[in-house]
């Protein structure tokens, strides 16, 4: 140990500063650029400063431009209000502990009368990196992401944050409470508290943060943002100001050691943070993915599939698959909203090899999102599944047919037998339409009038209808059966050319009906997206489809929806109109992705899904921006906005 006099302090930490081989740990409450530049010469080393910012003042004695130096060099400023200490530790090996800040007056000959000690012992110079390392913990690293400071706390999930800088709503962010804990949240409104708001405030205000207003105005137009931090940290530090308000939510609790003691790592808030605590955004940190990659119960996902990216950010978004095909999902936007877009990114991203897609396609769009794929393409046709159907296309065509005589009764027993809903029953397993109402004809008297109405019937239909058209049904049957049993992991049912809604229907209900016995009888994974579901499971009184017992895809859409999760079979439905959709069928998806909707009834609709802390995120639904949507329930940790990448 050797004690320094005040012509020895200069040249002393000027030999040290030279001769630092690792890192530089400086404490000086004050410090004046042109003497720290004059010790460091242009050095590059590891470099953490701890400085005063009591208040304001100390700013005008510190040289601002300290802070873009240390940040060019990749060092670290800490700011501490009570900071006093003045030290200098050179590659945590020798240290001079003094009465002398780095300024001026500080260290140089005309200044002060300052004293040193030059410490070499290794013990006590630990004992001092200790001491540095505790100061720090209890100072803010400017450097770091801080949004801002929590003014006040409304409950254990809903805070006031005063906040630092331009940040936008729904930007995420964290509240430290431990080391390794802290407190998820979102800024879900920014208010701005402006000029004018200062002058109404001065007349009343007393001694408010509104009484040196030279001071406001030196923060305030301040633009460099980290000296603009600094500045205004030390003004609250004298002073309860606010510029910018944002309303906090806290989402959760996170505790990443949790997932060592395989304990749910997300926790309910239970405890509003204190008014003073710092807020850091979670702009570009890794734990933010983590937490993306956690279910709504708090544990890891079973099978995370990437979609996009959180709102304001290039943190990838998650969704955990296992909760889809379990608990299913609903995706709900208005036409080019990205609910479809949103839907290709989830089977760009998914690994396909323990699980099977089928993808009931109204107008042709996922053949280019999924590669190894079977795709059945079905033409434009009629395809009646019972008497009903064929008996309402009779009467489309001016047949009238009462089942009165005894040969429309005959006639009639032969279509029953032939019409089932059904893919290994179906009459269409040998015969074509145009086959079964050929025989039903030449069932009828000879002589008599339904006969020729029968083949009037069917030359009305080649009129509509090409006539090849007519005639597939055992290919079409023979691929749905093909397509059942197919080593692909993606099934596309491709219904662009369909245009007749109740040949749709039946269609996607035999097909659904069988991958529900399939999956009942194998139990493995499967799910089964259904796009634009509002035409095949419709809310009753809605669209051209009826949504009863003669509609046997809403009859499996409601039995998928109630029983699919104990077979492994997920539903996940795509609307552009919610309240066009069976609401039985909506309230069984229990993972939902809301894009943008205008319409009021679909906002009803959707309005169960958004508790009161984001009636924020609701009131925004009819101007979200293509792409950008909302996505909450059991696939997710918690209700999160989002960004997918849309073309």
């Amino acid at each position: 140990m050797e004690v320094l006099s005040k012509e020895d302090i200069f040249p002393t930490l000027k030999k040290l500063f030279s001769s630092a081989k690792k890192s530089l740990k400086i404490s000086s409450p004050w410090i004046k650029t042109e003497v720290f530049e004059k010790l460091l010469d242009n050095k590059k080393i590891n470099l953490e400063l701890i400085i005063r910012n009591s208040e304001i003042e100390d700013f005008l004695i510190t040289d601002t431009d300290i802070f873009e130096i240390v940040k060019e060099i990749g060092g670290r400023i800490y700011l501490n209000p009570d900071i006093h200490s003045k030290f200098v530790i050179v590659d945590e090996e020798i240290a001079v502990v003094g009465s002398a800040n780095i300024t001026k007056s500080g260290i140089y000959l005309d200044g002060n009368i300052e004293t040193a000690v030059l410490i070499d012992d290794k013990k006590e110079v630990k004992k001092l990196l200790s001491q540095f390392e505790s100061i720090k913990s209890s100072s803010i690293d400017i450097f770091q992401e801080i949004a801002g400071i929590v003014l006040n706390s409304v409950s254990a999930i809903s805070s006031e944050v005063l906040l630092f800088q331009e940040i936008p709503q729904q930007t995420y962010v964290k509240i430290p409470i431990s080391q390794k804990a802290f407190l998820l949240g979102r800024i879900a409104i920014v208010k701005d508290i402006n000029d004018s708001v200062f002058s109404t405030f001065y007349n009343f205000a007393g001694k408010s943060i509104f009484t040196e207003p030279k001071k406001l105005e030196m923060v305030i137009t301040e633009k460099d943002p980290v000296l603009r931090k600094v500045l205004l940290l030390a003004y609250l530090n004298e002073k309860n100001a606010s510029i910018k308000v944002g309303q906090l939510e806290l989402l959760a609790e996170f505790n990443p050691e949790k997932i060592k003691e395989k304990e749910s790592i997300l926790k309910t808030p239970m405890t509003p943070p204190q008014a003073g605590s710092l807020v850091y955004t979670l702009k570009n940190e890794k734990e933010i993915e983590d937490i993306m990659q956690i279910n709504h119960a708090g544990y890891q996902m079973s099978r995370p599939v990437r979609f996009g990216k959180l709102f304001n950010s290039n943190l990838n978004a998650f969704i955990d698959l296992e909760k889809i095909y379990t608990m299913h999902m609903a995706v709900l936007g208005t036409t080019g909203s990205g609910k479809t877009t949103f839907v290709r990114r989830l089977l760009e991203n998914l690994n396909f090899n323990d699980i099977k897609v089928y993808i009931f396609d109204l107008y042709g769009e996922y053949g280019k999102s999924v590669k190894d794929k079977y795709e059945l393409s079905f033409p434009n046709t009629l395809f009646p599944i019972s008497f009903e159907n064929i008996k309402e296309l009779f009467r489309q065509y001016g047949v009238l047919f009462q089942e009165k005589s005894t040969e429309e009764k005959r006639v009639g027993a032969f279509l029953r037998k032939n019409l089932k809903p059904d893919l290994h029953i179906i009459g269409f397993r040998e015969k074509s339409l145009e086959d079964l109402v050929i025989e039903a004809a030449e069932l009828a008297d000879i002589k008599g009038e339904l006969r020729n109405e029968l083949f009037l019937f069917m030359d009305m239909l080649r009129r509509d209808f090409e006539e090849e058209f007519l005639k597939v049904h055992p290919q079409i049957v023979k691929e749905m059966e093909d397509s059942l049993i197919t080593d692909k992991n993606a099934v596309i049912y491709n219904f662009q050319e369909v245009e007749d809604p109740v040949t749709r229907v039946n269609i996607a209900g035999i097909l659904m009906k069988e991958i529900f016995r399939l999956s009942k009888t194998d139990r493995k994974k499967s799910v089964i997206i259904l796009e634009e579901a509002q035409n095949f499971a419709p809310e009753k009184g809605f669209g051209e489809i009826q949504s009863g017992s003669s509609n046997l895809s809403y009859l499996m859409a409601r039995k998928i929806a109630t029983e699919g999760r104990k077979f492994n079979l997920g539903l996940i439905a795509i609307t552009q109109r919610p309240a066009n959709i069976s609401k039985y069928v909506l309230s069984q998806l229990n993972t939902q992705a809301v894009f943008k909707l205008i319409n009021r009834n679909d906002l009803d609709a959707v309005s169960v899904f958004f508790e009161y802390s984001k009636e924020d995120i609701f009131s925004v639904l009819p101007f979200l921006k293509p792409g950008t949507g909302f996505i909450t329930g059991l696939g997710v940790p918690f209700g999160i906005l989002t960004e997918i990448k849309l073309g």
